[in-house]
């Protein structure tokens, strides 16, 4: 690869798709820690973690990224057409806890390509190098993503992301479409308003992202991701196709030849120049299925996702 192609990188809006919450007070520990899968004693100013928010029937309602912005505080970064009905829900629960769960004051930014660390030092702020990894310097608290590109979302006040804006005046501006689709060839779990109580949470690979504690005790839907983890036998898992035309919607089906019964559901797709890539929470003994198709669109060999 070029050294040009190497130093480039791009800034990504992710305003339109991406919402930030902020729970803050007290219990906001404890709180969490009963609600959400992942377990809140691990999440650190220097350690973010994935996590989701299940019904009482384990399929997830949310999956989120969590992070420290304080003693007392956590911000939830989770799809913008989530955002209000999760946050009621929550609220449903909170009760006399102390804590209060609002839109967060920041903002955020993603930065994307190989050039993203050297965009980082000039601007001098910290490049976490492994996934899940946060520094904060400046006011700015920078947190490494998930996937092989170099991947960062800058979390800070709106006037500091415009001045940091105006320093990387010249770098490339992009919509949240190609975010979505740096997370649909990483794997990142994404619930969506189509797919919602669809997926128990290994479904959606989010054991394998570190984002799901078996040992924390309980949380609402535990009873049932903990059967599927010691018990079960997981039938489902999500992986990575590709095919021609349009990124189909999700939660449309997927289904083997000219079998009318689905054996899968789209998760999340993007386009990716040469047709889509998609997400796929696909029944594990399909997965070598050459005749995947969703509608009439061929899907590509599933490819599994390597963490």
């Amino acid at each position: 690869m070029s050294g040009t192609l190497l130093s480039r990188y791009s800034l990504v809006d992710l305003a339109p798709e991406w919402a930030l919450l902020r729970a803050q007070g007290a219990d906001v520990d404890a709180f969490l820690q009963g609600q959400l899968g992942n377990d809140l004693r691990k999440l650190t100013p220097a350690c973010a973690q994935i996590s989701s928010y299940s019904s009482p029937k384990g399929r997830m309602l949310a999956a989120m990224t969590l992070s420290r912005a304080g003693n007392d505080a956590v911000d939830i970064e989770l799809p913008r057409g989530l955002a209000e009905a999760i946050t009621k829900r929550l609220r449903m629960f909170v009760l006399r806890s102390k804590l209060k769960i609002a839109p967060s004051p920041d903002a955020l930014l993603g930065l994307r390509g190989g050039g993203a660390d050297a965009a980082l030092a000039a601007a001098g702020l910290p490049a976490p190098q492994q996934p899940m990894e946060a520094a904060e310097a400046d006011g700015v608290r920078v947190l490494r993503r998930f996937g092989v590109l170099p991947r960062y979302t800058l979390q800070a006040p709106r006037e500091r992301l415009d001045a940091l804006l105006r320093v990387w005046a010249t770098a490339e501006r992009l919509g949240a479409d190609a975010w979505r689709l740096d997370d649909v060839i990483a794997g990142v779990t994404t619930v969506l308003p189509q797919t919602q109580d669809h997926f128990v949470a290994q479904m959606a690979n989010l054991d394998r992202l570190g984002g799901i504690s078996f040992d924390k005790g309980c949380y609402t839907g535990q009873e049932i991701v903990a059967r599927l983890h010691y018990l079960g036998q997981l039938k489902r898992r999500m992986f990575l196709c590709r095919g021609t035309g349009a990124p189909p919607e999700p939660g449309t089906a997927v289904h083997d030849g000219g079998e009318g019964q689905a054996v899968g559901e789209v998760a999340l797709s993007a386009a990716d120049g040469a047709g889509f890539a998609a997400a796929v929470v696909l029944q594990i003994s399909q997965s070598q299925s050459a005749t995947l198709r969703v509608g009439d669109t061929a899907l590509s060999v599933p490819q599994s996702y390597e963490y």
